[in-house]
């Protein structure tokens, strides 16, 4: 078959050019008239709108002013205002303007209008405005009113802005008909536009079919020849070699590839048969490779999973979390379906794949197990039948593997034992070998774990010890690295916790101690010396440091420790001795003040016995010497008894006569005592009422006052003025002694309180004292059951306030009932007051006292103060906040009232849920009053069986 390829001689591409070229043409003319005819036709539109726009806006001026007009004058008429008239005359001169630009802007229609508008606007400023301003002066608004031209002059107005509105609305229409021409203009030149653009996109569609028909026709015939040699057809073709242009070339290209493919498709083919035998064989040898890379990684997964096993059985040295994941790996390395692995030895264990019922039930049979397993110490494989649990949806019989594989200790002991299992497929010897070599490695992980706990039980039981010691012990090395502490070494050091002193290095933690003792560089000294066995070195050391904001004294010793006769480190003991420190100062102290404060007196003594036993003195002289002798003996005794005083509070042996007592008797009293020895001051007692009574020992309250008092002046040797007040607050009075003396340092009062504490400076030193007043002071306020407190500024004064509890006339009333020996305390609550008296009559007769309360929160307060021996309670209690069930509840949640027994007393019958309350009775009203006293009695004798007797209330008459 011959084919001839025709195409014709002109470049391809200059052709497309020339097409796209005549298309930009045509497109640029129509681009270009249509934009000049849209630019001429808004032009047009907006000139004019521009004019008539401002034809519009002189129309709205011209009314405006017309408005304003015949409102100013209209206004004038209305207020008589001369201003508004002439604000009115005002507007001619604006409103002719504007008529004059408008008649140069109207054309011959619209100056008809304009001429009869500015003849009136003419008339109106020079007649009728006038004229009815005339008219007005003279005669007043009702002259305007009865004027005949007034109506004609409206009627001009109205008709006036009649022409002017229509004018107005004549302009706006004639705006909106040269926009719609506009629009319609430009819609028309756009139609044109679209009409060239469619003509041009037919010219194109033409000319680009010649070309494809030129170009495309050659191509196809080229494509076909093409199709037909790929397919194998042996094809014979001429070429127009005249033919110059792309598909010439293209033609002659590809006839040459033609010759060449066939010339060379023989070789190919002999080829080809060579490679698909060489490719067959390189299959083959994929094969195996393939084969041997899967049996690669199989075996590279059973190594990961075992090296995973390995590797989390020494990441943990916690026993459960080990079995854990013992059981999940060894799931993952041998690939079976569930398992468990048991401790013989001590209690544990952990499965995977089994509920907690199926791992229970294996555990009662791991006794079988262990007796075939200490036979050989090898794994055992046990075929079964599944049981139906095991079986789920499949109806044959199927079979399970399972394999008892023992863990073995170095020394031969069975200390584990697990189990694993299998359906369908049996274990194999190289499993069992595998299950072998991994329950060793499982032993000795179990035994490193039992190493770990024994010595960590050790550790904590040697840090427990050490931690219950008083003293701080830390352990260094030979280079002073801390190899132990305990945790009061660690409140010494500032450390929260043990961890950041342990380890550290000797420059570290000498330097973190330093910074918080006193004397460090002494400590530093002896450290390093001990460190260094220097033989200069000190036995022992004292330093001061704060803990936990408190000043303590340390002292420090240190001991060689020695393994196989080898000197590894340096035990020092830090001993807290601030109270033997604090005592040996106090001794000190004790031993000058006694010997100055007894010696004095004693001198005196001495010195006037001397003098009356050597000399003949008159009789008045041996009366001075006499009264100051006796003195100088009371101050003694006074002194010894302060020391008697101090040692029986200390040994708990003091005793209190306590009764109801006034304050203000006894502060006037102290008062006058302290006047007669201190001119230089005065005295004020401030009270907030005459009757505070408390309940005290009156003896020890006057040498409770008395020693305030008695400091106040004291330490006010310029004098001055000592107030006391007494105020009572609620259950509370308040009395406070204030001075004008040298007042007490800050830091010194929190030890003011201490015993044989003085304050350390010269003004207290010349005052002189023994240091055990305050000390007094302080244990009889609270054995009253009061407190002390100090205020005080330095060269200022001090104020000394004492809170004691106040009795009220309730609660004398209550201690007074209390005092009557023999008898026991009840109360009865009860709003039926003839019920009341009736319990009250019974329960007296029989040997008790009784109090009644009506209401639920009186009575518990009462309870509360003074706790009875037992509650009578009716559940009832109309109008009342609280009822019975209330009461019942809030005494028995309160500690120091729940055991006090409750008798109820109501008509209602709720004796279960009464009980439930916690009451000891339920008595339903109504019931013999006797009833009540024998069930009383009876808890009475209840109670005190267990101490071997019964006490029964006395009666009156006995």
């Amino acid at each position: 078959m011959k084919t001839k390829l025709k195409v014709g001689r002109k470049n391809i591409s200059s052709q497309f050019i020339l097409l796209i070229v005549v298309f930009f043409v045509m497109f640029t003319i129509g681009s270009v008239m249509l934009i000049n005819d849209q630019k001429n036709i808004a032009e047009t539109f907006d000139e004019k709108r521009q004019e008539l726009m401002k034809k519009e806006k002189l129309v709205i001026a011209i009314k405006t002013d017309l408005n304003s007009a015949f409102l100013q004058a209209r206004g004038y008429i209305a207020f008589g205002e001369q201003d508004m008239y002439q604000q009115a005359i005002s507007r001619k001169e604006p409103l002719q303007q504007h008529i004059d630009e408008l008649f140069l802007l109207a054309d011959e229609k619209d100056q008809v209008m304009i001429r009869n508008l500015d003849y009136f606007v003419n008339s109106y400023f020079t007649e009728t405005l006038p004229k009815f301003k005339d008219v007005y002066d003279k005669q007043g608004i009702e002259g305007i009113k009865k004027n005949q031209n007034r109506k004609e002059a409206t009627a001009g107005i109205e008709k006036v802005q009649e022409d002017l509105n229509e004018y107005q609305q004549q302009l706006s229409d004639e705006i909106n008909i040269a926009y719609m021409v506009a629009s319609k203009d430009i819609n028309q030149s756009q139609w044109f536009f679209i009409g060239l653009l469619g003509f041009s996109l037919l010219v194109l569609i033409v000319l680009t079919r010649i070309l494809l028909k030129q170009v495309g026709k050659p191509l196809n015939e080229l494509a076909y020849v093409a199709s037909e040699i790929a397919n194998g057809k042996d094809l014979s073709y001429e070429l127009d070699e005249k033919r110059e242009d792309e598909i010439g070339v293209l033609s002659k290209a590809f006839y040459k590839m033609v010759v060449s493919l066939q010339a060379n498709e023989q070789e190919l083919l002999a080829q080809n048969e060579e490679l698909t035998a060489q490719q067959d064989e390189l299959h083959s040898q994929q094969d195996e490779l393939q084969n041997a890379l899967d049996k690669m990684k199989e075996r590279e997964h059973e190594l990961e999973a075992r090296n995973n096993f390995i590797d989390e059985l020494t990441n943990s040295l916690k026993k459960q979390e080990v079995l854990d994941n013992i059981v999940k790996n060894m799931r993952n390395v041998m690939k079976v379906d569930h398992g468990f692995i048991a401790l013989l030895t001590e209690q544990g264990h952990a499965s995977i794949g089994l509920s907690e019922h199926a791992m229970a039930q294996a555990l009662t049979y791991i006794n079988s197990y262990v007796a075939i397993l200490k036979e050989e110490h090898q794994p055992v494989v046990i075929k079964r039948q599944c049981e139906q649990s095991e079986k789920l949806h499949h109806e044959k019989e199927l079979y399970v593997y399972d394999v008892v594989v023992p863990v073995v200790s170095s020394t031969g002991e069975l200390i584990a034992c697990m189990c694993y299992s299998r359906y369908a497929n049996d274990f194999s010897e190289n499993d069992l070998d595998t299950f072998s070599a991994l329950s060793k490695q499982v032993a000795l992980t179990l035994e490193k774990i039992n190493i770990y706990e024994e010595s960590e039980h050790d550790r904590l039981l040697s840090q427990d010890v050490l931690n219950s010691i008083k003293e701080g012990i830390q352990l260094v090395d030979a280079s002073g690295k801390v190899l132990q502490v305990n945790t009061n070494i660690c409140e010494i050091f500032g450390s929260q916790h043990s961890k950041t002193v342990l380890n550290s290095p000797l420059d570290e933690w000498t330097k973190q101690i330093s910074e918080r003792v006193d004397n460090s560089e002494e400590l530093l000294a002896f450290i390093n010396d001990t460190i260094d066995m220097s033989k200069n070195r000190q036995s022992t050391v004292m330093y001061r440091v704060n803990i936990a904001g408190s000043n303590r004294v340390i002292q420090v010793y240190s001991e060689y420790v020695y393994r196989n006769r080898q000197r590894f480190g340096v035990l020092f003991v830090h001993r807290d001795i601030t109270k033997e420190f604090e005592v040996d100062q106090m001794k000190s102290e004790f031993v000058s003040t006694v010997s100055h404060e007894l010696r004095t007196p004693l001198a005196s003594v001495l010195g006037f016995t001397e003098l009356m036993l050597n000399k003949t003195l008159r009789p008045e002289r041996q009366t001075k010497y006499l009264n100051t002798i006796y003195q100088e003996a009371q101050r003694l005794t006074a002194l010894i008894n302060d020391f008697l005083d101090v040692q029986k509070m200390e040994s708990g042996t003091q005793t209190y006569h306590k009764n109801y007592v006034d304050l203000v008797p006894i502060l006037k009293q102290v008062v006058n005592v302290q006047q007669i020895n201190a001119g230089k001051h005065t005295f004020d007692i401030i009270t907030s009422s005459e009757n505070l009574v408390v309940f005290g020992d009156e003896d020890k309250l006057i040498q409770l006052f008395n020693n305030l008092i008695h400091n106040a002046v004291k330490y006010s040797p310029d004098g001055g003025n000592v107030q006391i007040k007494v105020l009572a607050e609620h259950d509370k009075v308040y009395i406070a002694i204030k001075d004008e003396g040298i007042g007490i340092p800050e830091e010194a009062i929190n030890k003011l309180f201490t015993k044989f504490y003085r304050v350390d400076n010269s003004d207290m030193r010349k005052i002189g004292g023994t240091g055990l007043g305050l000390s007094i002071v302080k244990e009889i306020v609270k054995s009253h059951q009061g407190e002390i407190k100090v205020d005080s500024e330095w060269k200022k004064g001090s104020t000394f306030t004492i809170s004691l509890p106040l009795m009220t006339t309730h609660s004398v009333e209550q201690l007074d009932q209390e005092k009557e020996e023999g008898k026991r305390s009840i109360i009865i609550i009860e709003d039926d007051k003839s019920l009341a008296s009736l319990l009250q009559v019974e329960l007296k007769e029989s040997g008790f006292y009784v109090r009644h309360f009506d209401r639920g929160e009186a009575a518990i307060e009462a309870i509360q103060a003074n706790p009875p021996e037992a509650i009578v309670l009716d559940i009832m209690l109309h109008e009342h906040e609280m009822n019975g069930w209330d009461i019942l509840k809030t005494l028995k949640d309160d500690p120091n009232t729940e055991h006090i027994p409750i008798f109820i007393s109501s008509a209602l019958d709720e004796k279960n849920k009464g009980m439930e309350f916690g009451a000891y009775a339920y008595l339903v009203k109504p019931y013999q009053p006797s009833k009540l006293t024998n069930t009383i009695l009876q808890m009475i004798v209840e109670k005190n069986e267990g101490n071997g007797e019964i006490l029964v209330p006395r009666s009156d008459t006995e």
